[in-house]
């Protein structure tokens, strides 16, 4: 794994290949080649990029620049956080997999938008792209899925008895994800050269650089500048209420993906063999929801199709609603459960019944 020493943690090994993943990129390449698309955003992307940035630029001006009074403040802040929010889902993401261009600079400078919103990309990338991509549902390995013991998100996990009010407590808590990652876990990860069980090699270099210009630029545009303007208790207050509602509304579209009951998520204690394939536990260990929701597939940058995400992290999400059928089709073919919700609302439900359920002993892995 890239920058990730396995060692520290459980090993999961595959089972082979059962010709399902081969199929599904024959597909998905045969679709590519008749429409004469590329695997990337292109130009669609690209106006979709402008649209959010201008939006977050507008948005953070008026609020430094213009807001007098706090129901401006309020309104401003709400637009500012949810044009942060997108250009996680859309931008950051799509570039830090390199699916924002065929361009490796253009995804080098989307992917460095998530520097200038007070995390870091480098660690991102060890993360998402290597660890939780690979291993996904997979505890011990999959740093997404590990809460530090305050929730249970998987039967492999430790059960504590408050787990069992986990259903309630956890959405509140859902909001200090930002917060959490902006001033603590990436400066933590930087020292310990860790992430969760897993060690980490340390950014160098041009990583490094990039990685500690963002977090100053960063702070300089969340408390410096607006300091000038307005008090600072107020610009306290401002940020921590716009990351709130940033941290809420990307936790709680990643974890409608694979924390619902309809996603596998196996039991084990140390070091296992998965017996299915790769391509086949991701099909499993994911959830597509909402796919007919136009506005919500554009917003999250099609998160709500999980599934032809995690098989095909380098297309970008423009094309997921169609691949989708093709992946779907597959996937019957070989007789590989994939499941979708169909509503947003579905998804919440399931993942609230989840929650509930992982907090008592009986449950077992699905």
């Amino acid at each position: 794994m890239d920058a990730v020493d396995s060692t520290s943690a459980p090993v999961f090994r595959f089972g082979p290949a059962v010709g399902f993943h081969a199929e599904l990129k024959k597909r998905v390449e045969e679709y590519f080649v008749h429409t004469g698309r590329s695997q990337h955003g292109g130009f669609r992307l690209g106006v979709k990029a402008t649209i959010i940035t201008v939006w977050l630029t507008t948005s953070y001006c008026l609020l430094v620049f213009g807001a007098e009074t706090w129901w401006q403040a309020a309104l401003l802040a709400l637009s500012l956080s949810l044009a942060m929010a997108a250009v996680g889902f859309s931008i950051q993401h799509e570039g830090n997999h390199g699916s924002f261009s065929e361009y490796r600079w253009v995804n080098r400078l989307t992917g460095s938008g998530l520097d200038l919103l007070g995390g870091s990309s480098y660690m991102w990338r060890l993360q998402h792209n290597v660890l939780h991509h690979t291993y996904t549902n997979l505890a011990g390995a999959d740093h997404d899925i590990d809460t530090g013991g305050f929730g249970r998100l998987s039967p492999a996990q430790g059960l504590r008895r408050f787990h069992r009010f986990q259903q309630f407590y956890l959405w509140p808590l859902y909001a200090m994800l930002v917060l959490k990652w902006q001033l603590f876990d990436d400066f933590h990860q930087l020292i310990t050269s860790r992430l969760g069980p897993q060690r980490i090699r340390r950014p160098r270099k041009w990583d490094l650089a990039g990685m500690l210009a963002g977090k100053a630029v960063f702070f300089l545009l969340a408390f410096v500048v607006p300091s000038f303007y307005h008090p600072f208790w107020t610009v306290l207050v401002v940020y921590a209420g716009t990351m709130l509602v940033v941290g809420f509304l990307l936790a709680v579209i990643f974890q409608l993906a694979h924390s619902v009951q309809e996603a596998n998520h196996p039991a084990h204690t140390e070091s296992v063999r998965i017996p299915e394939e790769w391509a086949v536990h991701q099909v499993r260990t994911t959830v597509d929801f909402a796919r007919s929701n136009r506005f919500l597939a554009w917003y999250t940058g099609g998160l709500n199709f999980q599934v032809e995400h995690h098989l095909f992290p380098k297309v970008s999400h423009v094309h997921y609603p169609a691949i989708a059928p093709i992946v779907e089709e597959v996937s019957r073919s070989f007789g590989v459960r994939y499941a979708t919700h169909p509503t947003l609302g579905t998804a919440v439900a399931s993942h609230h019944r989840f929650l509930r359920e992982m907090g008592y002993p009986s449950v077992q892995a699905a």
